[in-house]
């Protein structure tokens, strides 16, 4: 069975789509992954293992197929960790939901089946939203920084089970929705100032023109 689901890699600053394609086929027991994978993502394979066995489900006894599609673009960091796991699941049967392909999912496992959270989840983000995907499933600590792309449904996460228990649907986790204007607004009211600042006149002058973009 070939199961594929969204995730996402970081170059230099622009997020591209990668396709997380898993085939869980007879066979001796082996875990192999493909499409230029850095060292982190080889050894994520430990990981996940641990991860869903600790997690009460059952990793396959049969060969395990990872494709990081487009092959051509080097795949790097722990992110495709979460992608990668959700995949062996819904392969195994842990995961029954049909719309789940259409969410885009980063995040590292810690051994014992949490996630953790990653670099590069803004641009994932802008980009879910470009592709217009139902959602992102993603750490709990990263989950703030991706809602403040609008029309981008969030579902933050604390572990693997946490994952297949909502798309199984029994725990309905609720998208983060963030008043954005309510953040600018609270940034904006500062109780310091320059005039705490003694003498540094030529310095703080600096500073408030490059602030405001004046040309001199």
């Amino acid at each position: 069975m070939i199961v594929k689901i969204i995730s996402s890699t970081i170059i230099s600053i622009d997020s591209y789509p990668v396709d997380v394609e898993v085939d869980i086929s007879p066979g001796l027991p082996q875990f192999s992954t493909v499409g230029l994978p850095d060292a982190a993502v080889k050894e994520s394979k430990d990981r996940i293992k641990a991860a869903i066995k600790n997690s009460c489900y059952k990793f396959p006894r049969n060969h395990v197929t990872v494709n990081l599609a487009r092959a051509d673009i080097k795949k790097e960091g722990t992110g495709f960790d979460l992608p990668i796991a959700v995949s062996i699941l819904i392969g195994e049967g842990c995961i029954e939901a049909k719309d789940i392909t259409d969410y885009l999912f980063i995040g590292e496992l810690s051994l014992d089946g949490s996630v953790k959270g990653v670099d590069g989840v803004l641009p994932a983000a802008l980009m879910a939203k470009e592709m217009r995907t139902k959602g992102m499933i993603v750490v709990r600590e990263n989950a703030a920084e991706e809602a403040l792309v609008e029309s981008v449904n969030v579902v933050p996460v604390d572990t693997l089970s946490e994952v297949v228990e909502h798309f199984n649907g029994k725990k309905e986790i609720e998208p983060l929705k963030l008043d954005i204007e309510d953040i600018f607004d609270k940034s904006l009211k500062y109780p310091f100032d320059f005039s705490e600042i003694r003498s540094h006149e030529h310095a703080k002058r600096a500073l408030e023109v490059a602030a405001a973009g004046v040309i001199i």
